[in-house]
């Protein structure tokens, strides 16, 4: 019996996702690993230190361990590293009810805006936020281009299934619409609507009300999905307003591309360079590009 749950997958020390292709990579893990545990994903958002996804399963752990495990292989290939990628502990929480279940996918859809990574939930690209109540709210969906079967599986790994239905862009990613249940996701929501409203407002005691209301279980917050501090859940809660959002502000990928197109001349990766050699990156990115301390130790892996 499938029933709902939200996973995260967290990396504290190490970015998770160095550029667009390793996004693109676990969308398409992620779209195979659906299809083969036939398991139902109706969010998801990748940050560059964690991925969060609710899905419908009858045995979770089994689909984070294989998805994170196929995910692992490919950054290890690419980066020239060895070792498990992350926390060793999958998060996982079972959802109960529907109030609940809306309000962990507003959590997973607004990430990108906790995290300052984007002005409004709409803003951030790496999630399926774009992908809900588009032709209710105007949104432009992403469109899937003519590849043929042949030509999508050699983008894949080797032997990898996948049904007819599911389609890819023209950078050879998967579009969401073709492998997640967002229909379903949207019922959660009754409307477009309140889909926005709820993309929008800002979290308040009425969230915890609204689910005692739903008299199933108790109401999960905002640190009970990040698992933060409380410093870094007040934060998140003043991101919500959108106003200490800038677009000046390096994101970790930005910081990445940095270190990995513009200052490295060789073609080693951040994983085979000496401590001495990240150090002096290091200063340089702190002196010339002002950033902070602890992203720095995050994107060079210190």
């Amino acid at each position: 019996m499938k029933e709902s749950y939200h996973i995260c997958f967290t990396s504290h020390d190490e970015v998770m996702f160095r550029d667009e292709e390793d996004h693109g990579v676990f969308v398409n893990l992620l779209a195979l690993r659906v299809f083969a545990e036939q398991t139902e994903l109706l969010a998801d958002a990748e940050m560059s230190t964690h991925a969060h996804l609710n899905i419908f399963s009858s045995d979770p752990m089994h689909f984070a361990s294989n998805l994170r495990l196929s995910y692992t292989r490919y950054f290890n290939r690419k980066y020239n590293r060895a070792g498990r990628l992350g926390q060793k502990y999958t998060f996982l929480l079972k959802v109960l009810g529907h109030v609940h279940q809306m309000v962990l996918d507003n959590y997973i859809l607004r990430n990108g805006l906790h995290h300052g990574a984007a002005p409004t939930a709409f803003g951030y690209k790496y999630c399926s936020v774009r992908d809900m109540f588009v032709e209710d709210i105007g949104l432009q969906t992403e469109k899937p281009a003519t590849w043929t079967r042949s030509e999508m599986a050699s983008i894949l790994p080797r032997h990898a299934e996948f049904p007819d239905e599911y389609q890819m862009n023209e950078s050879g990613i998967f579009v969401r619409r073709s492998f997640m249940e967002l229909r379903r996701a949207e019922q959660y929501y009754g409307s477009p609507r309140n889909f926005l409203f709820q993309m929008n407002r800002l979290t308040d005691e009425s969230w915890q009300k609204e689910q005692l209301e739903d008299r199933t279980v108790k109401p999960i917050t905002l640190a009970d999905i990040e698992l933060g501090d409380e410093k870094s859940i007040a934060q998140m809660l003043k991101n919500e307003t959108g106003r200490y959002y800038t677009r000046a502000r390096l994101q970790d990928l930005d910081v990445c591309r940095l270190i990995d197109n513009d200052i490295l001349q060789t073609t080693k990766t951040v994983y085979q360079l000496t401590d001495s050699e990240k150090q002096r990156i290091g200063r340089q990115l702190f002196n010339e590009f002002h950033i902070p301390e602890h992203q720095i130790r995050r994107c060079l892996v210190l």
